[in-house]
């Protein structure tokens, strides 16, 4: 069976998606990674049968819905199995002290945590927090709230703020 989640192998999903897959052995699961949430989310019908992992914090700028959003509207083409918790990788958010800009890059999901960090910052969302450093790298953006593991500070850059959150994570059939 395919387990679908947001991917790459770097994201908290895909992390979240392994650990889910090593506690259950007893069922053959293979992990498919997604470039969005969006991505899986319509295009439903293409995976009847197999299953989602998404968190509860899902939040998609795209979709204008929030996890509990997607619950509702698609209870009769999805439906919840399980649920489990996990530690995310940490979260911090960088500023790059030589930029001419307020922009801040991060995912949906943590957009209103980096307003409320970083005030009077102009935020810009990735379909994930892997791809948001990216764009902050790519755009020499002034801040970026991405999991610790995804960044190499440069000697003008600082962490201004790290948290550790813990994510519940819920697993649905697709119909």
């Amino acid at each position: 069976m395919e387990l679908h989640t947001l991917g790459p192998a770097m994201t908290d999903s895909y992390a979240a998606a392994q650990i889910y897959q090593r506690n259950h052995r007893q069922t053959e699961l293979t992990i498919v990674g997604h470039p969005s949430f969006e991505t899986i989310l319509t295009h439903l019908d293409g995976y009847r049968g197999q299953q989602l992992l998404i968190p509860a914090a899902f939040k998609s700028s795209a979709l204008n819905a929030s996890w509990g959003d997607v619950h509702y509207a698609l209870l009769e083409q999805m439906t919840l199995r399980d649920c489990f918790m996990t530690a995310l990788d940490p979260l911090v958010v960088v500023q790059r002290c030589d930029a001419d800009n307020r922009i801040g890059y991060t995912h949906a999901a943590t957009a209103q945590l980096l307003a409320r960090i970083v005030s009077g910052v102009t935020v810009q969302t990735a379909t994930s927090k892997y791809l948001a450093y990216r764009a902050y790298q790519e755009n020499r953006a002034g801040y970026v709230l991405t999991n610790e593991k995804n960044v190499r500070l440069t000697p003008h850059e600082k962490i201004i703020k790290r948290l550790t959150p813990k994510m519940v994570w819920c697993v649905y059939q697709i119909n």
